[in-house]
């Protein structure tokens, strides 16, 4: 058997490095420093020979196209082991706690994921859940496909093409949100003329998001002309709404429902989906209570904002 150039630990950190486009959700997702991600990355493109990763202060890493060709390869190695993983002797379910990875929405996991958390943890010991929590992009869809996340609970564009092994369970408004006195007195929707001239707060410049965000408001006749923040955090750009000093567009899920009296839609853009998904390789009887805890998150709060609901197999549980 040939000796590998890299270790399990350096794929798993390039794995979710390269699936968050973040050193610091990485390092919040596995547990370790920022440091640490820094020099698994560093020692395992030494080890390869190749640059992975284009770097720059201030800016997302980027994916060269040896670290995207990397990347797609290693999806077939992440199968491959878990295939392999599968001839271990089954324990019983009592013998050890399970462990579940998920990737979940900021907005969907601070507003209704994390208020019935310890309620679901009580109940359930032997379930470990570790989380790794983003804001809404495209970006997200792609990193089911990766192998690894078991569970995945997302918001998605509904312009954009299906994703074979996503279930679609509700439909959320999207669009630009403003404080009403920001526009007190202004019929609704705004002119995209007139939106154009408020003040606007945005993802991080140069950032992917940031070039997503804007081709979806120029796509509406939408070109901010002053832009008073840059962010990637999504309870800084609610704040930021409440306040009545900027707007942003963003999906109505993600705005706390103590906002919604006051923050309101100016102009709509393009919805989005409410999509979950769990790996198909998940049998279980824990994994039947991940997934039916997840869904009863959204689909049983009457507090969610859900333009449509085109699935209600919710938990029964109670929770």
């Amino acid at each position: 058997m040939p000796v590998m150039p890299f270790t399990l630990r350096q794929l798993e950190v390039f794995s979710q490095l390269a699936a968050t486009g973040s050193f610091r959700a990485t390092a919040d997702g596995l547990g370790i420093s920022q440091a640490s991600v820094s020099s698994q990355i560093k020692t395992l493109e030494e080890q390869l020979g190749r640059r992975l990763l284009d770097r720059k202060p201030g800016q997302r890493p980027i994916l060269t196209a040896d670290g995207q060709a990397f990347y797609d390869d290693l999806g077939d190695f992440e199968r491959a082991a878990h295939k392999l993983a599968g001839h271990r002797r089954r324990a019983s379910p009592e013998a050890a706690p399970v462990r579940y990875r998920l990737l979940v929405g900021q907005g969907n996991f601070d507003n209704y994921v994390r208020p019935q958390l310890d309620r679901f943890l009580t109940q359930n010991p032997m379930i470990d859940l570790s989380f790794n929590t983003q804001p809404p992009s495209h970006d997200m869809v792609g990193t089911t496909s990766t192998g690894h996340y078991d569970f995945a609970m997302i918001n998605r564009p509904v312009d954009l093409p299906p994703e074979p092994l996503h279930e679609k369970l509700a439909r959320v408004q999207g669009g630009i949100y403003a404080h009403r006195r920001l526009v007190e007195g202004e019929a609704l929707p705004l002119d995209p003329a007139r939106v154009s001239a408020l003040p606007f707060v945005l993802p991080p410049a140069g950032s992917k998001q940031q070039r997503e965000k804007l081709i979806t408001l120029a796509d509406h006749g939408v070109r901010p002309a002053k832009v008073v923040c840059h962010t990637e955090y999504y309870d800084v750009m609610a704040a930021m709404l409440e306040r009545g000093v900027a707007v942003a567009s963003l999906t109505d899920a993600i705005l706390p429902p103590s906002m919604r009296e006051n923050v309101i839609l100016i102009l709509p853009l393009v919805d989005w989906d409410l999509e979950f998904y769990r790996k198909p390789s998940l049998t279980s009887l824990s994994a039947d209570l991940v997934e039916d805890f997840l869904k009863s998150c959204m689909l049983e709060n009457p507090d969610y904002p859900a333009l449509q609901v085109y699935s209600r197999a919710a938990s029964k549980q109670s929770l």
